[in-house]
C-alpha cells in the first residue's frame, strides 16, 4: 500500500518499467525481500526452496522461532499502523532470500545478473521461435586466427571454399548462413547428438534448444521414471520451469499462449515424443528405444549443458 498505492507490477495501472523499478528499489528500506522471476511458476519454485532453506535453518537452530504465523498474525492485528518505523538496519531487516533468478524487465537484448546461489540460473526467453538468436560465435579469436587449440584443424577449415563449408554444417544439422568465420565457429562446436541430426533430415520435428517444449522434455527425463504414472501439467510446468532450458515463462506474458501450447506437438508424429495417459498424465514415449521421446529428451538434455542452460546440476558427457 505504500509503493504506488500497492499497484506495482500490474498490468492494468499501466506502470512504465522506471516506475516500477524505482518502486522496487523502495521496498527493501521498507523491509521487505524482493526476488525477480519469469513468472509465477518460476516463483513457486523459488519460494518452495525458501521454505525448505528456512525449514533447514529452524530444524538446526540456525533462526530462532518465537511466532508461529498465525501468533505473528494476531499481533499485528492489534498494533496500529501508526505504531512504529520500518526497520533502517540492514539486520533487522528481512534477510535475503537464498535463491535469485535471473531477469531483465527491459527485454531480452541486455542481461541483468543477480543471484546469491553458487550456481548462477541463466535464464532465457522464447517458446518456440522460428528463427533464434545467432549464439556467441567467437569460438577464440586465437583460434580462429591460427593461435590457439586445434589451430591445425582450423587452418585446414579455412582453405575451404565457402560452399565446402556449408555442406559439413549441413550434414551435421548446423545452420548454414554467415560468414566462412561463422561456418568455422560452428564446426569447431561439439557435434549434435545423433538422434537430433537424424530426426531433423527427416523432417521430424525436435524442439529447439531453447524453447519450452524442451524444457517440458528435459523435465520429464529427469522428474520421471519410465513405466511409472506420468505427470500431471501443472507438475510438469513447474520442474520445467526450474530446468532453465526455456527462454520464455512457461506460465508466458498474460497473454492466450503459454508454456504448454506447443504440447500438441509433442504428442504428435509416428512415435509421438510424449504420450498422454489416463488422468492427463505425460509421460516420455520407450519405444522404438532408438527415436523414442526418452531418447530425444536424453539429447536435448545434452545441448541444454552445452548451452550452459540446464539447471539440474548433472555431469554429462
Amino acid at each position: 500500500r505504500k509503493v504506488h498505492g500497492g499497484n506495482v507490477g500490474r498490468r492494468t495501472w499501466f506502470q512504465s518499467v522506471d516506475d516500477c523499478e524505482s518502486a522496487i528499489s523502495e521496498l527493501p528500506l521498507l523491509g521487505f525481500s524482493v526476488m525477480r522471476s519469469k513468472g509465477h511458476l518460476d516463483t513457486i519454485g523459488i519460494l518452495a526452496k525458501v521454505a525448505q532453506d528456512i525449514s533447514w535453518k529452524v530444524k538446526n537452530g540456525v533462526i530462532d522461532v518465537k511466532y508461529t504465523y498465525k501468533q505473528f498474525l494476531d499481533r499485528i492485528k492489534v498494533c496500529d499502523e501508526k505504531l512504529g518505523n520500518p526497520p533502517t538496519l540492514k539486520e533487522h531487516q528481512n534477510p535475503a532470500p537464498p535463491v535469485v533468478v535471473n531477469w531483465n524487465p527491459a527485454g531480452p537484448k541486455t542481461t541483468n545478473t543477480k543471484t546469491t546461489s553458487d550456481d548462477p540460473k541463466k535464464t532465457n526467453k522464447s517458446n518456440e521461435p522460428e528463427t533464434e538468436p545467432e549464439p556467441n560465435m567467437n569460438y577464440s579469436e586465437a583460434n580462429l586466427n591460427g593461435g590457439g587449440e586445434n589451430c591445425e584443424e582450423i587452418s585446414e577449415l579455412k582453405k575451404m571454399s565457402l560452399q565446402a563449408l556449408k555442406d559439413l554444417c549441413k550434414e551435421r544439422g548446423d545452420k548454414i548462413g554467415g560468414k566462412k568465420e561463422d561456418l568455422i565457429a560452428r564446426l569447431m562446436k561439439p557435434r549434435k547428438p545423433e538422434i537430433i541430426i537424424m530426426r531433423a533430415r527427416r523432417n521430424e520435428y525436435v524442439p529447439k534448444i531453447p524453447s519450452c517444449n524442451a524444457a517440458l522434455m528435459v523435465a520429464l527425463h529427469l522428474h520421471h521414471i519410465p513405466g511409472t504414472q506420468g505427470l500431471a501439467k501443472e507438475r510438469l510446468m513447474v520442474l520445467a520451469e526450474e530446468t532453465g532450458v526455456s527462454k520464455d515463462s512457461m506460465s508466458g506474458d498474460g497473454g492466450f499462449y503459454d508454456g504448454w501450447s506447443g504440447m500438441k506437438d509433442l504428442l504428435r508424429g509416428d512415435p509421438a515424443l510424449v504420450k498422454r495417459e489416463k488422468g492427463q498424465k505425460f509421460s516420455l514415449t520407450t519405444q522404438p528405444p532408438e527415436s523414442s521421446g526418452v531418447a530425444v529428451a536424453n539429447a536435448l538434455h545434452i545441448l541444454a549443458h552445452r548451452e550452459g542452460l540446464c539447471t539440474c546440476g548433472n555431469t554429462l558427457e
